[in-house]
């Protein structure tokens, strides 16, 4: 499987999870600047996803991978200035969708033409893993905005803060959902995944990248409670570098076993 692609898929599904939790605060008044800056993390995580799809021997501008890239990069004017309202919206929905497409395009290349419901359970779990990263992050990122904002409402980041625990509860449906429906190829493997390797990698994705992020989320939640968004923000940032080495787990036991995890 062609590493390129994967890292093509990595950054489309972090991107995806950027976007994904940027719709939860349209209304949060922390000023264009934390648009900017969060609208541009997906933008450049878009780019690197374009470079690496061209890099393919067979890429070209046709694609379908490479023309939802492309589409979803059109809505960053959009959703990353000082527009609001439904122009805001438009825009986010628009590279949404078109990260997703993206995203869903990748996978029936690196699984080399699937059914539609290995399609549909791997878009799945695919886009779930890119939300815990992108919601995760983006959470940590409006912690730090208390320190410049002080009047603004604990409510948003408590609100990311329930999403992220959301996005963690589906990721891991979408992972015991893909380990079971794929059980029978997962044991035929020159792996098998619930052998001594492939445990450990799996072990690795659901403690470091799902339920240690669980546990953190809960305790973001108690601090925010007593309105204390300097302990909760230290606590998103260790949750942060969890899920990110859950998410590169994730693309590695694909790389392996031919299905997002």
């Amino acid at each position: 499987m062609s590493w390129s692609l994967l890292g093509a898929q990595f950054c489309l599904e972090l991107s995806f999870g950027v976007l994904f939790a940027l719709a939860f605060v349209p209304k949060a008044p922390v000023g264009t600047l934390f648009y900017r800056l969060m609208g541009s993390t997906a933008m450049v995580l878009d780019l690197v996803a374009l470079g690496l799809l061209m890099r393919e021997p067979d890429a070209a501008w046709t694609q379908p991978a490479v023309l939802a890239t492309g589409i979803a990069l059109l809505g960053y004017p959009l959703y990353s200035g000082p527009l609001r309202g439904w122009r805001w919206g438009a825009g986010l929905g628009w590279s949404l969708l078109a990260t997703a497409v993206g995203v869903g395009t990748v996978l029936r290349r690196t699984m080399e033409d699937p059914g539609f419901g290995d399609w549909t359970l791997a878009g799945f779990s695919a886009l779930s893993t890119g939300a815990v990263a992108g919601s995760v992050g983006l959470a940590m990122v409006l912690g730090h905005w208390y320190l410049t904002v002080p009047n603004l409402k604990v409510s948003h980041l408590s609100r990311l803060n329930r999403v992220t625990v959301g996005a963690m509860l589906a990721s891991l449906a979408g992972v015991l959902l893909t380990c079971v429906w794929h059980r029978d190829a997962f044991a035929e493997a020159s792996t098998p995944l619930l052998g001594p390797w492939g445990l450990f990698y799996l072990g690795t994705r659901l403690t470091v990248g799902l339920l240690l992020p669980l546990l953190f989320a809960w305790m973001t939640a108690g601090s925010l409670k007593f309105e204390n968004t300097r302990s909760a923000t230290g606590i998103l940032y260790a949750s942060t570098v969890l899920v990110l080495i859950g998410t590169a787990v994730s693309v590695s036991l694909q790389g392996s076993y031919k299905v997002p995890l």
